[in-house]
């Protein structure tokens, strides 16, 4: 009895168990996807809390300009180095033009032969970490131009 009951018990789980192998994933799935939904619909929306000005006066490269002149290289020697936290701003000499520019992270030191690729200018950018203000600051991406 104990041998038919047994074997009536596995015929019967086997089905069970790969419906709850199935269940579990699709429901996780579901979930995923519904998290994911939810997200997505509220990061779409503008933020109720900052208005849009409010949000462009936080990030400094929110407000920037940039001009088909910036789509070219500017190519020169560091002449001053000023880290200032995460950024680090350079003074670039390009025959008689001085450049500032900032760029995230370290940059190379003075008399290095450097090319700065500019993702856009601000004028009149005050540094309050400085406490220093650039008549024109270029923001970028300085690299040596070995």
């Amino acid at each position: 009895m104990t041998l038919v009951s047994s074997a009536r018990a596995a015929r019967g789980s086997a089905p069970r168990s790969a419906r709850r192998r199935l269940v579990k994933p699709l429901l996780g799935l579901a979930v995923f996807a519904a998290l994911f939904l939810v997200l997505a619909w509220r990061l779409d929306r503008p933020s109720v809390a900052a208005g849009p000005l409010d949000a462009a006066a936080g990030n400094p490269l929110g407000q920037l300009s940039r001009a088909a002149a910036d789509r070219a290289p500017i190519a020169g020697l560091v002449e001053e180095r000023l880290p200032a936290g995460s950024y680090t701003y350079v003074a670039v000499r390009s025959g008689e033009n001085l450049t500032w520019a900032v760029t995230v992270g370290d940059a190379p030191p003075p008399g290095t032969p450097v090319q700065v690729r500019s993702m856009g200018r601000k004028a009149n950018f005050h540094s309050r970490r400085l406490a220093r203000t650039f008549p024109e600051l270029v923001f970028g991406i300085v690299s040596r131009a070995d």
